[in-house]
């Protein structure tokens, strides 16, 4: 098969199986290959520059333009673990609601998998429940699929898990940014789905912030801190206050917060 089948010709039909990240194994399974003769065809790949090992034994699709490929981490971090896609702080950055470009790139799976190191690149896995993996979809970033939240979900993201997205500073301006154009009822509903009370007293707390009604959004009846990263006393503030409504202690000050300017 080795000897039949031309580098390009495996490397669009890789690309034709939706192969972009794969091990000797499923590279012997597709071209019904023994494990020598896959490693073999591998190194072949390898050689010409087709295909690029990014984590041990595994190894991802160049394809006949690889500088398209070397260049687009979101297109890389789509392809490193399945299922997943990238959401948080990377798209925040990635559909305009942040300036702040992480030096991570963040990526949701349901799988546990640990960061990984490739060239100047960064990624990082986080681990989800199955009921939190929705809400995402294939965009096109250099004429290369890639797998990430869409609007709403990932500002819920964020709001869930904070931390991964700068802090709830960073995520509260990109909520006040994506106000102008994402559904206020996705929003609301992909929260509740998220199966997150502390996530609904959040996002109930800044949309009422920003001038906008929250209804039908499901809360903690607990105290939840604004930012969960941080103690409820945050240092350098005088005090914190406690909105009954939401059940959110204001940990964080003011000026970190957006203010209701500019959102109608």
């Amino acid at each position: 098969m080795t000897e039949i089948l031309s580098s390009i010709s495996v490397a669009r039909q890789l690309r034709q199986s939706d192969l972009f990240y794969f091990t000797p194994s499923l590279l012997a399974d597709l071209l019904s290959l023994n494990r020598r003769q896959a490693y073999r065809l591998i190194a072949r790949l390898r050689a010409e520059e087709l295909v690029a090992e990014v984590e041990k034994g595994k190894y991802l699709l160049l394809g006949l333009e690889p500088e398209l490929v070397l260049s687009n981490p979101l297109y890389i971090a789509s392809h490193l673990v399945a299922p997943a896609y990238v959401s948080y702080w990377s798209a925040l950055h990635f559909y305009g609601f942040t300036e702040q470009v992480p030096l991570t790139t963040l990526v949701a799976t349901t799988q546990k998998k640990r960061p990984v190191a490739y060239r100047e690149f960064r990624f990082h896995f986080v681990t989800v429940k199955p009921q939190k993996f929705f809400g995402y979809r294939r965009e096109w970033v250099g004429d290369l699929p890639v797998v990430v939240a869409d609007e709403a979900k990932a500002i819920v993201d964020s709001l869930d898990l904070p931390q991964h997205a700068g802090g709830i500073g960073e995520v509260a301006k990109a909520l006040r940014t994506a106000l102008e154009t994402v559904d206020l009822s996705t929003l609301i509903e992909y929260a509740n789905r998220m199966e997150n009370k502390s996530l609904g007293s959040r996002l109930g707390y800044l949309l009422e912030t920003f001038g906008q009604p929250a209804e039908g959004l499901i809360h903690s009846a607990g105290p939840v801190k604004l930012d969960p990263a941080r103690p409820r006393k945050a240092v350098g503030m005088p005090s914190t206050h406690a909105v009954s409504r939401w059940q959110v202690v204001v940990n964080v000050p003011e000026r970190e917060i957006a203010s209701r300017e500019g959102v109608g």
